[in-house]
């Protein structure tokens, strides 16, 4: 029988109001100086106030970093390292999308393990745990708040890398579904297809086990019967809780599976022309999910039952088939085109990135249900552009 090893943040506390818990949870962490990490949009909204205000009435010294900006470079970084440097903070805590968590993580980390960063990248190369991080997010798609995973770009070879180690898990993920009230709905769509991307592409990968497929499918679920919604309406709270707590369960599972195709080529078109993230996931997930299909039909059907598509009586191909309808006509309703072309995308830089996809992402590229060259490549993206 084989061994399978689960791993996931030190704990998560969800629920309207959940917040207010912060300055206990950095307490108990054993803080007394604690370092905030976010972004000038999470300080005008209001939401920095909400939390330092909180800590402040727990008797904590606080100072706070507001410099993140999306798809953080590494220069973030070591500016962000200065201030902590300066604030030698007992916790770190990131607020904000995945861009300040992950920052959050990383800072933590070098404040205990000297060197440059670029000694990091890569997985388990991280030799020492650095100081407590709590982590809160503000969108629902990342999974970021329960992952041993930081994304940052490489401005020198325009590319994304990912610094991959159990050092960088939180000790406590606060989900609380009032700090994502104001997201627009753009916003709101593409965050709710990342944690839709985490949880298609850890179910349908090679390392999933019972522990990360329960999770996934019911993260689809739960994305599927709720996204919608908080699109149509950004101040249905059920909505918001439930996409939350998908994104962390996503974020659960990939941990200990990793992301597959879908995500390699996010992260390389990403790196190059500095599209959101979340839409790349977005658009590119139903491409991916038409090359995988074959390799394993039955999750695909789990899939479309968990999408909400009816199966009942349909051969297994047929019903299969159905979770890449399910996706797109969920893109279709939150308006987010699937063409490649769309995207100001050039045509003759196919072949690029389907060299760097492969050659670079190596460790996502292997996860993936359906073995993947650099021609398969060049024929999925010239299919969708």
């Amino acid at each position: 029988m084989t061994t399978e090893i689960f791993k996931s943040a030190g704990g998560v506390i969800s629920g309207v109001g959940s917040v207010e818990t912060v300055g206990r949870e950095a307490r108990r962490l054993g803080g007394r100086k604690v370092l905030v990490i976010t972004d000038r949009g999470i300080k005008s909204a209001g939401l920095l106030e909400t939390v330092t205000a909180v800590l402040r009435a727990s008797d904590l010294r606080v100072r706070v970093f507001d410099g993140i900006e999306p798809n953080p470079e590494t220069g973030v970084v070591q500016a962000c390292l200065e201030a902590a440097d300066k604030a030698k903070p007992e916790v770190v805590i990131g607020l904000g999308g995945g861009s300040a968590m992950d920052v959050a993580k990383v800072t933590a980390v070098l404040l205990a393990n000297p060197g440059p960063l670029t000694d990091y990248f890569g997985i388990d190369r991280i030799p020492a745990p650095g100081v407590p991080v709590v982590l809160i997010p503000t969108t629902a798609g990342t999974g970021s708040e329960v992952t041993n995973i930081c994304v940052l770009t490489d401005p020198k070879r325009r590319v994304k890398v990912g610094i991959v180690s159990d050092h960088l898990l939180a000790r406590c993920a606060i989900l609380d579904p009032t700090l994502t009230m104001g997201m627009p709905p753009l916003l709101t769509a593409t965050t709710g297809m990342d944690a839709m991307s985490h949880a298609l592409e850890s179910y349908t990968g090679s390392r999933g086990s019972v522990f990360t497929d329960t999770l996934c499918l019911k993260a689809i679920e739960l994305i599927a019967a709720n996204l919608r919604q908080a699109f149509a309406n950004g101040e249905n709270l059920a909505a918001r809780q439930n996409l939350l707590n998908a994104s962390c369960m996503a974020g659960m599972a990939f941990t200990n599976t990793q992301n597959a195709l879908a995500h390699a080529l996010a992260m390389t078109i990403g790196g190059r022309y500095h599209l959101p993230h979340g839409l790349l996931c977005a658009f590119i997930m139903p491409w991916v999910m038409e090359y995988n299909l074959l390799a394993d039909p039955d999750k695909f059907v789990n899939i479309a039952r968990a999408l909400g598509e009816n199966t009942d009586g349909l051969p297994r191909m047929e019903a299969a088939r159905l979770a890449v309808k399910g996706i797109r006509g969920l893109l279709g309703d939150l308006g987010i085109s699937c063409r490649l072309s769309d995207y100001d995308v050039p045509r003759h830089e196919i072949p690029t990135l389907a060299h760097e996809a492969v050659g670079t992402q190596q460790r996502l590229v292997s996860n993936n249900p359906r073995k993947v060259n650099v021609d398969d490549v060049v024929t999925i993206l010239e299919a969708n552009f």
